[in-house]
């Protein structure tokens, strides 16, 4: 805690004198944090998305009173159900039904933030009192998400980018567990991704069921996007990308080896695993800003317009 109120810098930068190695981790290690965090986020999110679907809702507008929701929200009805709106099911001889959802819902945003949220407090926990152990049990919920989330979407409503994220991001985790980066560093990249998912699922929740301004929103979210999403993830990757070329030698050096070593049963190199799973990350998050600052920049009537429509 004192070395990082001491240098407020190493928040934005962590570069340390000495590297703590995060892995190699044994297997059983991950596979037990592993299951014990999908067990955990399961069954939290199917009760906060199934189970009791208005708990987040009501919470939130118990600790937002000014904050006025769509009707929507309470009348949305669960995946895989079709619901009745009130006011129609009031009309003698009334039968259509609202259809199952195809996109994510209210509490299944807001389960997002609470995940999110969790995710990236017990990665900062890990990193201030130094407990790598910590951080896996963290990387290990993030992955569980994903996990929760390809099911419980399925691929009705799986979207491609969705299927993507839900891809590549448990690879970035699993292979960080078997390299020696300093796990400070990627709980600072844990930090980034999952408190601006937090403030993502926050964003999509109140352009769908909030009367607050959609451009605004995007125009706040473009700014957390660009510094959470893009600069800072990219300055982790520079950092692990020359804190590893400096202590096994440089890029030519490393491509020497790779070439030397022809055999079949060539040993796995984690680490260039691992770059090529960040470098595919941070394209993904970069394309994603671009399509946030584009929408930001659209008039705030047509902004509106394509929130009504979508």
């Amino acid at each position: 805690m004192e070395e990082i109120i001491l240098s407020p810098l190493r928040i934005l930068v962590p570069i340390f004198p000495e590297r703590q190695a995060f892995g190699p981790l044994p297997v059983e290690d991950i596979a037990v944090s592993l299951f014990v965090a999908t067990l955990i986020c399961s069954s939290a999110g199917y009760f906060l998305t199934r189970s009791s679907p208005l708990l987040l809702v009501r919470l939130l507008q118990r600790s937002v009173p000014t904050l006025a929701l769509r009707d929507e929200v309470w009348e949305e009805p669960l995946p895989g159900k079709e619901a009745q709106p009130a006011h129609e099911a009031a009309e003698e001889g009334s039968t259509e039904k609202r259809k199952s959802p195809r996109k994510r819902t209210g509490p299944e945003l807001l389960f997002i933030v609470v995940h999110n949220s969790v995710v990236a407090t017990l990665a900062l926990l890990a990193w201030v009192m130094g407990a790598p152990s910590l951080a896996l049990h963290a990387f290990c919920l993030e992955v569980s998400y994903e996990i929760f989330d390809s099911f419980s979407l399925g691929f009705q409503r799986m979207e491609p980018e969705t299927l993507i994220h839900h891809l590549v991001s448990p690879i970035c985790v699993l292979c960080s567990t078997q390299t020696d980066v300093d796990f400070r560093v990627l709980c600072q990249l844990c930090i980034c991704i999952d408190a601006s998912g937090a403030i993502l699922g926050m964003c999509k929740f109140l352009l769908r069921f909030s009367h607050l301004s959609a451009s605004n929103i995007y125009k706040r979210l473009s700014l957390v996007y660009l510094v959470l999403r893009v600069i800072l993830p990219v300055i982790d990757t520079v950092i692990i990308v020359w804190r590893e070329l400096s202590v096994k030698g440089g890029f030519f050096t490393r491509m020497q080896l790779a070439t030397a070593n022809t055999s079949p049963f060539a040993r796995t190199d984690w680490m260039q695993l691992y770059f090529w799973s960040m470098a595919v990350m941070n394209a993904f998050n970069a394309y994603f800003y671009l399509v946030v600052r584009a929408r930001a920049r659209l008039p705030a009537q047509v902004v509106a317009n394509w929130e009504a429509r979508s």
